[in-house]
């Protein structure tokens, strides 16, 4: 009786060490067959790596056009698919962390932003609060006083100069994050950040969900092979 409930109650731990051992075994970086034929472009970088602690990152770079994506990933219950989903399935819809507080001493409502692109002087930044639109400079934003603050979102756009480009041609030109609503009118002071997988690669941000087909060490994605290093 006492070797049955031991073998009960080992039962879900040799479980989950089985599960850990075959995502490990999936786990690695999966590249393209350089000699396989391609619908567009012949790629100079593409791969998917899925990482150890169920996160991916997908890297594709071809003639003019870049695209990158960022998230979880998933096998399924016979392990011969891979389910992948990018932290960003909307990029008009970008997570946004707010922290709130009041300052007594000065009512004009102030919002200050940890901009991760602040170094880049192309990409140009409007914060709408309360369905109107102010110009914001590289991280900060003070309104007239006497403003309620109801809700508020960014939006980032690339503004280039005439005869000006950017190589690879970025998938979007305008990000924009999820709409906040305030938790406490009260408060006076925002400040607004992204996620941290928010970056320079923005702009190339592929939102990405799909099963993928896993067969020993490839990986099909859009219909091309991804072998495993």
């Amino acid at each position: 009786m006492k070797y049955l409930v031991k073998t009960i109650l080992l039962f879900p731990v040799v479980l989950l060490f089985f599960s850990c051992q075959v995502q490990r075994s999936i786990a690695g970086k999966y590249t393209v067959i350089q000699q396989e034929k391609y619908p567009k472009v012949i790629p100079i970088t593409f791969y998917i790596e899925l990482k150890n602690d169920s996160t991916f990152t997908y890297n594709f770079r071809g003639g003019f056009h870049g695209k990158v994506s960022t998230g979880f990933w998933k096998e399924d219950k016979n392990n011969k698919k891979i389910i992948i989903s990018s932290f960003i399935q909307d990029i008009h819809k970008i997570p946004i962390i707010v922290k709130e507080t009041v300052n007594n001493d000065n009512s004009s409502p102030l919002f200050v932003f940890d901009n991760p692109l602040k170094l880049d002087i192309s990409v140009r930044w409007t914060l709408n609060v309360n369905d109107i639109e102010y110009p914001l400079n590289i991280d900060s934003l003070i309104l007239d006083k006497g403003i309620i603050v109801k809700s508020f979102y960014l939006t980032g756009h690339i503004a280039l100069r005439a005869n000006e480009n950017i190589i690879p041609i970025p998938l979007q030109d305008t990000i924009q994050s999820r709409k906040y609503n305030v938790m406490n009118l009260s408060n006076n002071v925002y400040n607004i950040a992204f996620p941290t997988f928010v970056n320079y690669d923005i702009f190339y941000y592929k939102p990405l969900y799909d099963s993928l087909k896993l067969r020993r060490k490839v990986l099909w994605f859009e219909g091309i092979k991804l072998k495993k290093e």
